[in-house]
């Protein structure tokens, strides 16, 4: 494999985790604004 491919898919992997733990941050924040709101 090129180098550029490991880094590209490195970088991919990393943007993924990103994402992911903002969405999940997003969800709970959401939930806790429920649970106050109440």
């Amino acid at each position: 494999m090129e180098p550029i491919y490991v880094v590209l898919i490195i970088n991919l992997i990393i943007w993924a985790g990103i994402f992911y733990y903002l969405t999940r941050l997003n969800k709970e924040v959401d939930e806790l604004k429920k649970k106050l709101n109440k």
